[in-house]
């Protein structure tokens, strides 16, 4: 059975005493780390399936928002292109995207299909291509 009390003193004495890291770092142990303290080396703590969870749900949450801004006929897509748009933005950080020209061009004036051509015609398809014919089936299946 475990004892229930108050954490909340604990928490901000270890705030103060880790600091806080938003990227991984060696602590003093040579252990990588991240956030306060936490190891996430091998055989450290890592994360939890759901601790990942709340990190990809915010991650999405960011990258529409950097679409919208980036884009702003992104949601004027439909929600194929919206959705494939999203995990290309995810996977390769809106710099590497904004170099897919054509693709982008495609999806502004809603040719499905020749962006979905322009994927495929494309490094990140020769590296993944499994991955991007998804996307490509994905892109032309409403079109």
């Amino acid at each position: 059975m475990s004892i229930q009390f108050p954490i909340e003193g604990i928490l901000g004495n270890l705030k103060i005493e880790e600091g806080f890291r938003a990227r991984a770092y060696r602590c003093s142990e040579g252990h990588l780390t991240l956030g306060y303290g936490r190891n996430i080396d091998a055989g450290g703590l890592g994360i939890t399936e759901e601790e990942a969870e709340v990190l990809l749900r915010a991650d999405v949450i960011r990258t529409i928002d950097e679409l919208r801004r980036n884009y702003p006929w992104f949601d004027d897509l439909n929600k194929s292109a919206r959705e494939v748009l999203v995990e290309l933005c995810f996977q390769l950080g809106a710099p590497r995207l904004a170099k897919f020209k054509k693709m982008l061009a495609g999806l502004q004036a809603h040719d499905y299909d020749a962006a979905a051509a322009e994927l495929l015609d494309s490094k990140f398809a020769r590296q993944v291509p499994a991955r991007a014919n998804r996307l490509f089936q994905r892109l032309t299946e409403n079109s």
